[in-house]
């Protein structure tokens, strides 16, 4: 298990749904960055790498969540809400939460105790819910107290084709803090560790999302040594940290209605030319699956176009990764909720 910063050099866009130029993610999803570095090795090493990447197992990665100095954020577990929450205000306060920092979430994990002072406006900053207080003091980035990241909305000028009238439209763009970022997990074969890293720096240099040849998500990467999280246990609780669809038999082996998890439809278009993908729903980040026996979540890649179909528009298939990266839940979902 590898970790890796994404530092921002410039804003990103990267589209919250199958709408273009619609509200931005202010996270990069886990099938949407597979699809990217699937994309950057065939354009850097060609088909035959990339193809390798394909393969079952041999490259999952969870989604990329915020980091703020050396404060890691995963997503909050969907099972998670502290029974003696009373205050109203905290309570709608705590719901906007989506990101929970990587010590307390390990130990809601382990079933322990979340001391109360943490209950508090003071330590949610962007949504993220973290193990240091929220300094009193302005922060450098801006003229307002600190941030881990800024959404603004940029305008745009789109110009008729035949009537040279200009329309304005507006797109959300996600700007970080200077000690702020992104970071993912990945599970890379021995084999191919290497070509991944290479191909991850030329990401970088390439740019993830919209608008990149105008310069926007360009990043710098940066390993994360000595970051761990827990991978064994015996338990049949695992909470996801990436997109996940499952097997059928893995489908059939979860029991609903003692897991906490939700949905998401994933689309899109192709980013070079007008083909859209086919939607497929998958478990979002942060569910928490128990399963009848210890079978561990793998998930599935899908063939979502193919170029046989569309040889003018393709010159390979595409894929959709619904590959399960987890942590296992050593201290059962009983403790804090």
């Amino acid at each position: 298990m590898k970790a890796y910063k994404l530092k921002f050099h410039s804003s990103f866009h990267i589209d919250a749904g199958s709408t273009v130029d619609g509200p931005s993610e202010t996270f990069i999803r886990s099938d949407t960055l597979f699809s990217s570095i699937v994309s950057a090795a065939n354009k850097f090493y060609g088909e035959e790498v990339s193809t390798k990447f394909l393969e079952q197992g041999a490259l999952i990665l969870s989604s990329a969540f915020p980091y703020y100095k050396d404060e890691y954020f995963l997503p909050k577990p969907l099972h998670f809400f502290p029974k003696d929450l009373s205050d109203y205000e905290m309570i709608k306060v705590f719901k906007k939460a989506k990101f929970i920092s990587k010590d307390l979430l390990l130990k809601i994990l382990n079933g322990e105790k979340i001391e109360e002072k943490y209950y508090s406006k003071n330590y949610i900053l962007n949504n993220c819910w973290r193990d240091i207080e929220n300094a009193s003091s302005k922060d450098s980035y801006s003229n307002e107290a600190e941030n881990i990241f800024k959404v603004q909305e940029v305008p745009h000028i789109v110009v008729d084709r035949i009537t040279n009238q200009t329309q304005i439209f507006y797109k959300s763009e996600v700007y970080f803090n200077k000690n702020a970022g992104l970071f993912f997990i990945a599970e890379v074969k021995d084999d191919l560790l290497k070509k991944f890293e290479t191909v991850l720096r030329f990401l970088g240099d390439e740019g993830i999302g919209a608008d990149r040849t105008i310069g926007k998500g360009l990043f710098e990467v940066k390993e994360i040594s000595d970051f761990r999280l827990p991978s064994e246990s015996d338990s049949n609780y695992h909470y996801l940290i990436s997109l996940y669809s499952p097997l059928k038999d893995e489908f059939e082996n979860i029991i609903p209605k003692e897991s906490y998890y939700d949905f998401t439809i994933r689309g899109g278009w192709v980013s070079s030319n007008t083909l859209n993908r086919k939607n497929l729903r998958m478990f979002i980040e942060g569910s928490v699956l128990k399963q009848k026996n210890n079978q561990k979540p793998i998930g599935c890649l899908h063939k979502v176009l193919e170029k046989d179909k569309y040889e003018n528009d393709l010159k390979y298939d595409i894929y959709r990764s619904g590959q399960a990266l987890f942590i296992p839940i050593a201290g059962g979902i009983n403790g804090n909720n």
